[in-house]
Order: C-alpha cells, then structure tokens, then sequence
C-alpha cells in the first residue's frame, strides 16, 4: 500500500509506502524543490502542504524551531520542512508546494 505524493510545482507525482521521508521522494523523482542543510536547520526545504497533512508525521522540534525563528513571517500552520517529514499512512494524497 502506497500514499501519493504530488509536487505541484513540478508536476511531478510518485507513489511511495510509509515510512518514505519526502527528502527521498524528491531526489527520487527529479523534483527541483531546494534542500539545504538536510537536517532541518536552515528552512531552505520549507513547502506548504495544500492536502494530505494527515498522512505524514507531526512536527519535529528542530522543525518547531526553525519554523518560528527562520520561516518566521512566510510560515502558515501548512507549512512544513520536507527534511523533516516522513510518510505515515498508506492510501493517501499529500500535495506540496514549494
């Protein structure tokens, strides 16, 4: 069983089971969404999720962080680190925007 995970602004959508992070989704399928760090510290990877927050894990507290401190201002309850998220339910949709 897979979630489907759509990035919007590459038009780009792949399959992935649970437990994929979205860091690896997107190295796998070309995307040109920024990675900076890889490790949650610099909010370079920062996307809104437009549906399907309810399939990927909650927030990390190194996310918390950089959300209020770095994003601060651009950040929205949808806004997430794709660094940080993981896949956590199957038969899903999560679509991002970057």
């Amino acid at each position: 069983m897979t979630t489907r995970v759509e990035i919007i602004n590459d038009f780009l959508a792949i399959n992935v089971k649970p437990g994929a992070t979205i860091q690896d989704v997107v190295e796998a399928s070309g995307s040109a969404l920024p990675f900076g760090c890889r490790d949650g510290m610099c909010g370079t990877c920062a996307v809104d999720i437009v549906q399907g927050m309810e399939f990927l894990s909650g927030k990390t507290n190194k996310e918390l962080v950089v959300l209020k401190e770095i994003c601060f201002g651009t950040a929205t309850p949808n806004t997430r680190l794709s660094c940080q998220m993981k896949i956590e339910k199957p038969n899903g949709v999560v679509r991002i925007k970057y």
